[in-house]
C-alpha cells in the first residue's frame, strides 16, 4: 500500500514544480521595458507585423463601426458614444461644439475623424498601436481624393481603458485646436 501512496506523492511533486511558460515571462519583461521607456517607444513607427492591442482596437471600432452611421463627432442626442472613445476634456469640446450648431466647422460636410469630406475618403487602414506605458499612438491612413494621407491619434489609458486625447491631421492642425 505504501507504493501507490509514494507514486501519488511523487506525481504531485512533479506537477507542482513546473515552471511558468516562456510566453508569460517574455510578456512581463517586454511590458516592463515599455513602461519604463515610454517616450522612446512612442517615437517609433509601428511595424506591419506588430501585435494588435486594445488601443488600436478602440480606434478600429471608431473608424470602421461608427464612422458612417454613428459618428461621435456628429452626435447631438446622447453623449455616451463620445465618452466611449474620447477623454473627458476632448469629449466636452466635441459635445459642446455639436450642441452649439454650425460654427467654424460644418460637421455635416466635414468628417472630423479625417478632417475631410466624407465623399472624398476611401480605403481606410488602422495600423497597430505604438504603446509606451499609459500612452499610445495609432496611425490611420486613408485616401483623400486619390491622395494617400495619414492622421495620428494620441491615446491615454484612463481608469484601465484607452481614450483618445487628440488627433493630428495631415495639415498639422489638431482636433482640439479646431474645436476651440
Amino acid at each position: 500500500m505504501n507504493v501507490p501512496f509514494f507514486g501519488l506523492a511523487l506525481l504531485m511533486v512533479c506537477f507542482s514544480c513546473q515552471t511558468k511558460p516562456k510566453q508569460e515571462t517574455q510578456n512581463a519583461s517586454t511590458t516592463g521595458t515599455i513602461a519604463k521607456d515610454s517616450a522612446v517607444a512612442l517615437t517609433k513607427r509601428p511595424q506591419p507585423n506588430a501585435p494588435r492591442t486594445a488601443a488600436d482596437r478602440l480606434v478600429r471600432a471608431l473608424y470602421f463601426e461608427h464612422n458612417k452611421t454613428e459618428n461621435p463627432m456628429r452626435e447631438t442626442k446622447d453623449r455616451a458614444l463620445i465618452d466611449q472613445f474620447f477623454a473627458k476634456p476632448v469629449s466636452d469640446l466635441i459635445w459642446n461644439g455639436a450642441k452649439k450648431g454650425p460654427g467654424k466647422i460644418n460637421r455635416s460636410k466635414t468628417n472630423l475623424l479625417f478632417n475631410a469630406p466624407d465623399a472624398a475618403i476611401k480605403k481606410t487602414w488602422v495600423l497597430p498601436a505604438v504603446v509606451g506605458g499609459s500612452r499610445a499612438i495609432v496611425y490611420v491612413t486613408f485616401e483623400n481624393k486619390a491622395k494617400s494621407e495619414e492622421v495620428r491619434l494620441d491615446l491615454q489609458r484612463m481608469a484601465g481603458r484607452w481614450r483618445i486625447t487628440d488627433i493630428l491631421y495631415p495639415d498639422g492642425r489638431l482636433l482640439t485646436q479646431l474645436l476651440h
